[in-house]
Formats: structure tokens, C-alpha cells, sequence
């Protein structure tokens, strides 16, 4: 289907050549521009919901979306991994081993990693943006990412360092 629609051309067009004057094509003209203006909008509208359609909360996908919305020139956003670090184990309970890697004076617990830095932040997935975006666009950024990722989802937004 065509959508495109020049409306100044289409308005001599459809007017006989013997009414095609200056005053008449001005008032023709004058008559069209609610329809001509509730066109564009039709058309923005239509434009916005077919790039919706095309993208989804795959990870590519949802990337260049949040760059095209809120980075267009630098495109500085990027999605990482939600697990951070793997969880480093020195060995299992079930070996029942004594190991010591510390004094009797420190505590007994020798932390590698922080919890949340380990595979228990229940994330699936991390967005990072730049700092002034966080600061000033971070309602939009949520609602952009809730539109987009799939259902079940966890994530969370964080400053790119």
C-alpha cells in the first residue's frame, strides 16, 4: 500500500484546470490542512508501531533501541551478562575437608567476592549506560526496558564506568 501522500499536489489534482486559481487553491488548501495534519500524525503513529514491531527484547535487539532512544549520536548503552562473576568454590561440604587460610584471630570466612558480585544476584541481565543518561532519563530507560524484555526477566540499570 502507498502512504505517502503530497497534499498540496493532490489538491490540483482533483480541482478542474478552469477553478485553478491562486485564491481558490488558497481556500482548497486552507480546507485540507486538519485533514493534512491529522495525516502526519496518523503517519508518525503508524511509523512508531511498525518499529515496535520489529524489535524485541532479544538482547541485539533491545540494545539498539535504547541507543536509537536515548544515545542516538554516541551509542554509549550496552547490556552485559547478569552474573557478574562465577562462584569460586574451594571445595564442596560433601568432602568434609579442613582447610586453613587463616589465623585463629581472623574470622573464620574468607569472602572472594561479595554476594552480589557471585550468580546469586538473580539477575538475567545488567544494562549499563552512561552517567548523565542514568541521572536525568532513568524513568524513561525503565519503562523503554519493561516494554521490550521478555516476561520473567530480572535486570537491573547501572553507570558504565
Amino acid at each position: 500500500m502507498r502512504f505517502d501522500v503530497n497534499w498540496d499536489k493532490l489538491v490540483i489534482y482533483l480541482l478542474p484546470t478552469f477553478l485553478r486559481r491562486p485564491f481558490l487553491l488558497g481556500y482548497v488548501r486552507a480546507l485540507v490542512a486538519p485533514l493534512e495534519s491529522l495525516y502526519y500524525k496518523w503517519y508518525n503513529w503508524r511509523k512508531e508501531n511498525i518499529y515496535k514491531l520489529e524489535h524485541t527484547g532479544q538482547i541485539c535487539y533491545l540494545r539498539g533501541s535504547l541507543n536509537d532512544k536515548f544515545d542516538p549520536v554516541d551509542r554509549r548503552i550496552y547490556i552485559g551478562n547478569g552474573l557478574l562473576y562465577d562462584t569460586q568454590y574451594i571445595f564442596t561440604e560433601a568432602e568434609e575437608q579442613d582447610i586453613w587460610l587463616d589465623t585463629e584471630v581472623e574470622e573464620d570466612t574468607i569472602w572472594l567476592r561479595t554476594e552480589s558480585e557471585t550468580a546469586d544476584t538473580g539477575l538475567d541481565f545488567i544494562v549499563y549506560v552512561p552517567e548523565e543518561i542514568y541521572n536525568t532519563q532513568i524513568d524513561g530507560l525503565r519503562a523503554h526496558i519493561e516494554f521490550y524484555k521478555a516476561g520473567g526477566k530480572r535486570y537491573s540499570i547501572l553507570i558504565d564506568e
